[in-house]
C-alpha cells in the first residue's frame, strides 16, 4: 500500500483521565463496551438509608465508594487521575473523589470519559471491534451516575471490595530503553498552557531489526499531555542541538517524517499483531512530538522522556507499512487545497487515494490486511470519517469514524482481529477520508487555539504543520505477507 516506504508502525492505546477544560468540552457517545467493573452490584435505582456511611448499622447504600465505586475507578481512571499524573486532581482516595462526584457522572454519562473516539455511527459499522476499547458499560455509567444523584456515599470500610490491579503500562520483556537527550523547562506564559517540542530518539539498533512492541515514557508525568510519534528514516533530527526543535508545532520537526501513531496517558504498550514487525534500518531516528501543558505553578522540567522497545532481527512472516492519505499525505484532494474560511461551520475537506496509483508493485498474490487506524486533524476539525472502495464492487468498509474529533486525545485503532482474517485491500482500491472542521466560536478547538495565539476572532486556516494550521491525514498501518 502506497510506496512501501519502511517506516510503519501502529499502535493499540487505552488511556482514561484529563485536564479539567478538556472534561466537558465535547460530546460523547451511547455505545457500551470496554472494562466493566467485577464488582458493580446495583446499576439503578439505589435506596437512601438514614446513614449512607452504614456506620449505625444500618445497610450502607449502594452503590457506594468503598463497594462499588472504587474498584471501577482503580482500573479505568487512575493511570491518570493520580498523584503526579497530568490529570489535574486525583481520584484514589473517597476524600477526593466525592468532590467530583457529579462532574464524573455527567462525563461518563456522556462518553467523554473514559476518552474513546473510535465510534459507530450510522455512517461507519466498523468489520471488528477494536482492541482495548475503553468505554464503560451502561451499567457502570448509571451505577456512577446513581452513586453521585445519591450524595455520594462512602459506604462501610469494612465491607470494602477488593481494589483490583490496574492494568500494567509496562512494555513486557523489551530488548531495550532509549530516552531522549533534551531537557525543557515548560512554564505557562500569558494564557499560554499548551507547548508543542520535538525530542529526537536514537533507538541504537546496529542492524535492520523489526518492532513488534513499543511504549512511550513520560519523563514528566505532571507535563507530558500526549506525544505523536515520527520516523525519522534519514536520522536529519541527530543534527538539533541538544535532541530538541522546540515550537515544531505537532509535526515531525524534519522534511519527510513519517506520522506512526500516538500516545496519550494511561496508554497500554504498543504491540503489533501476532507476526507482525515494522523494519527499522540501522540510522533510523525517532521523533517524539510532545504536546505539554503547563502546570500553572511555576517552572517544571521535562527530562527522561523516550521509548522502551521490543525488536527482533529475524524478519517476520508480516512486515508491517504505515502509510499516510490525505493531507499533507498521499492521494488527490477532491475540492482543491484545503482552506478554511473564518466563520464557516460546517466545512468539507475529500480525499482520495486509489491503491497502486503510484506505480506500486502490488499484485494481487500479494496479502495486505489492515489492522490499525489512526485520525489525524488539528483543533478546528470535529468529524473524521475513512473508508475503503472496493474495486469491483464499489462496496464500502468503514475503519474508523471519529465524529467529536478532540486533538487532545489522539491514539490508533487497532482491530480485535488476527491480522490474516482482517481487511484485505488491493490494486484499485480507493481509499476515502472525508474531514469537517467548524472555524467558528462554537468549537471549544477554535476558542482553545485563539487563546494559545492571542486572537480575538476566528481566522482563515490553511493547510500546514502548525497547531494554528490544519491537515486531513488518515494513517493506515497494514501488514504484507508475499511481498
Amino acid at each position: 500500500m502506497a510506496s512501501l516506504r519502511r517506516v510503519g508502525w501502529g499502535l493499540l492505546l487505552v488511556a482514561c483521565g484529563d485536564n479539567a477544560a478538556e472534561m466537558t468540552a465535547n460530546g460523547g457517545d451511547t455505545s457500551t463496551g470496554g472494562t466493566s467493573s467485577p464488582t458493580s452490584t446495583p446499576t439503578s435505582g439505589a435506596e437512601e438509608t438514614t446513614d449512607p456511611s452504614g456506620t449505625d448499622g444500618t445497610p450502607a447504600a449502594r452503590p457506594n465508594w468503598h463497594e462499588d465505586i472504587a474498584p471501577l475507578v482503580r482500573t479505568n481512571c487512575e493511570s491518570c487521575h493520580a498523584t503526579g499524573g497530568i490529570a489535574p486532581f486525583s481520584l484514589e482516595t473517597y476524600a477526593t473523589a466525592k468532590n467530583f462526584a457529579g462532574l464524573m457522572a455527567i462525563d461518563v454519562t456522556e462518553g467523554l470519559m473514559p476518552p474513546w473516539h473510535a465510534l459507530e455511527t450510522p455512517e461507519c459499522d466498523p468489520p471488528f471491534p477494536y482492541k482495548h476499547d475503553a468505554r464503560l458499560s451502561d451499567a457502570d455509567k448509571q451505577m456512577i451516575k446513581d452513586w453521585a444523584d445519591n450524595g455520594a456515599p462512602e459506604g462501610d470500610p469494612n465491607l470494602a471490595a477488593p481494589l483490583p490491579e490496574p492494568p500494567s503500562l509496562d512494555l513486557a520483556s523489551p530488548t531495550k530503553t532509549a530516552i531522549a537527550e533534551g531537557k525543557l523547562t515548560i512554564d505557562k506564559l500569558g494564557n499560554q498552557y499548551d507547548f508543542y517540542h520535538c525530542l529526537s530518539v536514537d533507538p541504537g539498533n546496529t542492524e535492520t531489526v523489526y518492532l513488534d512492541g513499543v511504549q512511550v515514557v513520560p519523563g514528566n508525568k505532571e507535563l507530558v499531555h500526549h506525544v505523536l510519534i515520527y520516523v525519522d528514516a534519514d536520522g536529519t533530527s541527530a543534527n538539533w542541538a541538544g535532541g530538541v526543535q522546540q515550537n515544531c508545532g505537532g509535526g515531525g520537526g524534519v522534511p519527510g517524517a513519517q506520522l506512526i501513531g500516538a500516545w496519550v496517558p494511561g496508554s497500554l504498550p504498543m504491540e503489533a499483531p501476532d507476526g507482525v514487525g515494522t523494519e527499522l534500518p540501522a540510522g533510523t531516528r525517532l521523533v517524539l512530538s510532545v504536546h505539554y501543558h503547563a502546570t500553572g505553578g511555576g517552572p517544571a522540567q521535562d527530562s527522561g522522556t523516550g521509548l522502551t522497545l521490543r525488536w527482533s532481527p529475524t524478519k517476520p512472516q508480516w512486515t508491517s507499512y504505515f502509510t499516510l492519505i490525505g493531507a499533507p499525505g498521499i492521494g488527490k484532494s477532491l475540492a482543491g487545497p484545503l482552506e478554511i474560511p473564518a466563520g464557516e461551520a460546517d466545512h468539507i475537506e475529500d480525499y482520495e487515494y486509489e491503491i497502486g496509483s503510484l506505480g506500486e508493485a502490488l499484485p494481487d498474490f500479494v496479502d495486505v490486511r489492515v489492522w490499525t487506524v489512526l485520525n489525524h486533524m488539528h483543533k478546528v476539525g470535529v468529524d473524521m470519517r475513512v473508508w475503503i472502495e472496493d474495486r469491483d464492487t464499489g462496496e464500502e468498509t468503514c475503519l474508523l469514524h471519529t465524529p467529536r474529533w478532540d486533538f487532545n486525545w489522539q491514539r490508533s485503532y487497532a482491530f480485535d482481529s488476527p491480522v490474516g482474517s482482517s481487511v484485505r485491500v488491493q490494486s484499485g482500491d480507493r481509499v476515502r477520508i472525508r474531514c469537517i472542521y467548524d472555524n467558528t466560536m462554537a468549537n471549544p478547538g477554535v476558542l482553545e487555539l485563539m487563546n494559545e495565539l492571542g486572537l480575538d476572532a476566528p481566522v482563515d486556516v490553511s493547510l500546514g504543520e502548525g497547531t494554528g494550521d490544519e491537515m486531513c491525514l488518515a494513517g493506515v498501518g497494514v501488514a504484507i505477507k508475499g511481498f
